[in-house]
């Protein structure tokens, strides 16, 4: 391999290192910027509750939806899979430690 190549290479390589973080940087939703946080270990705390028609506050259980998406705390698909289990709710709204993450409306 000769020299040009080499340089070639490895200007490649830097560059996906550059701009694959960065298109998620830009294209996920806050406050989950990271889309490799998904592979790290975290004490991170998820928390469900769900919105009842009379505004009355139920807590959730992302057990109750089964594996992978009970584990999977990015997307929709939990909220979602949680409003098709409880037909009651108007709407799923995920915590993220104490802090609201989103709101997921049901129907």
């Amino acid at each position: 391999m000769n020299r040009a190549l080499a340089s070639r290479l490895l200007v490649g390589v830097l560059a996906l290192e550059i701009v694959v973080p960065a298109v998620s940087l830009a294209t996920t939703s806050t406050p989950r910027h990271y889309a490799w946080s998904m592979f790290v270990e975290s004490s991170t705390d998820y928390r469900y509750v769900g919105l009842t028609g009379d505004e009355a506050q139920v807590p959730l259980d992302p057990a109750e939806v089964g594996r992978p998406w009970s584990a999977i705390h990015y997307g929709p698909q939990t909220p979602q899979r949680l409003c098709a289990l409880h037909p009651e709710l108007t709407s799923v709204t995920r915590f993220y430690d104490a802090d609201l993450e989103s709101v997921q409306p049901c129907g």
